[in-house]
């Protein structure tokens, strides 16, 4: 799932308040941030990533995008009513939160 942010409109560093893991927010940004092009790359035709040198979008900014995405996503998802059942109240683990990275890794190769 793409993100809403583009190079002009970049993540936040902080996460919205909605964010489950907010300490998974940051490494995803930071990443989103590192795999961009370079400066003198922007208004390319075909810019290369500033970070890892490949074609832009790189496979690594595709995967973070997507971590953040679902990230952004799951925080506007609304709540279930009151009288559906609810098969967890706890906050997902961060083995969960890895897995779901490393599955939309796999998924785009």
């Amino acid at each position: 799932m793409r993100s809403p942010y583009t190079l002009d409109n970049p993540p936040p560093d902080e996460p919205p308040s909605e964010v489950l893991v907010p300490s998974l927010w940051r490494v995803q940004a930071r990443w989103w941030k590192r795999h961009t092009p370079a400066l003198d790359q922007q208004g390319a035709k075909h810019p290369v990533c500033g970070h890892c040198g490949q074609s832009w979008p790189c496979h690594s900014w595709a995967c973070w995008d997507g971590q953040l995405g679902q990230a952004v996503h799951q925080s506007q998802t609304p709540e279930p009513d009151a009288g559906e059942a609810r098969v967890s109240a706890a906050p997902p683990s961060r083995a969960i939160a890895f897995g779901g990275a490393l599955a939309a890794g796999l998924a785009q190769t």
